[in-house]
């Protein structure tokens, strides 16, 4: 691996870590009374290891369904972040009563983090790795570990980064931190929908 080639790498795995940094942000306000170190080390680890693993994957067998896949995987994407961002805004509506002198009152419950939730955020974000993974066997790279080690571990670093953001945002608002992360999703729904049409 050449030099320019690192930093080709840096830049593909930070670009390809925003939407993981974004989740991060949004797991850490959504689930912020839940958080432990299990937790914690679970979002970097886990989309450092899928955005690791995909573009392998893609290197070696995305060429077999790379036009079905790049043809639907900004709406496929898209469509996961929606539901992620619906599923938290219902959840946050349910904590609201409306009390008999028609006030409308809300429970700050903790919400309940699950690893298949994060699973779920880790594959959905590493569709476009899987993609890139298929455009390194065009560039000459005889195997792919190296490169996609060096995505794995900036998308780690930068999603701790969004962890510890996270945590801070979540005690700065308090109460509203709960609707930070439908937010959150429910923009990088957008940004996926936006890209897919254009």
């Amino acid at each position: 691996m050449t030099v320019s080639q690192f930093f080709y790498f840096l830049g593909v795995g930070a670009g390809l870590s925003m939407d993981a940094f974004a989740i991060s942000i949004a797991n850490c306000t959504t689930f912020k009374n839940q958080l432990n170190k299990k937790i914690i080390w679970s979002m970097p680890l886990s989309f450092a290891f899928f955005q690791f693993l995909m573009p392998v994957i893609g290197f070696y067998v995305g060429s077999l369904f790379v036009g079905f896949l790049s043809n639907v995987a900004d709406y496929l994407t898209a469509a996961v972040f929606l539901i992620l961002a619906l599923k938290i805004a219902i959840d946050n509506v349910k904590d609201c009563k409306k009390t008999s002198d028609g006030k409308v009152v809300c429970e700050n419950k903790p919400k309940k983090f699950t690893f298949w939730f994060l699973f779920v955020q880790a594959v959905a974000t590493s569709i476009d790795a899987l993609l890139i993974g298929v455009t390194f066997a065009t560039i000459n790279l005889p195997h792919p570990f190296f490169a996609c080690l060096i995505i794995g571990i900036v998308t780690f670093s930068i999603c701790l980064v969004g962890v510890l953001l996270g945590k801070a945002i979540g005690k700065a608002l308090e109460t509203k931190a709960k609707w930070a992360g439908a937010i959150i999703l429910f923009a990088l729904f957008i940004k996926n929908l936006i890209t897919a049409i254009i």
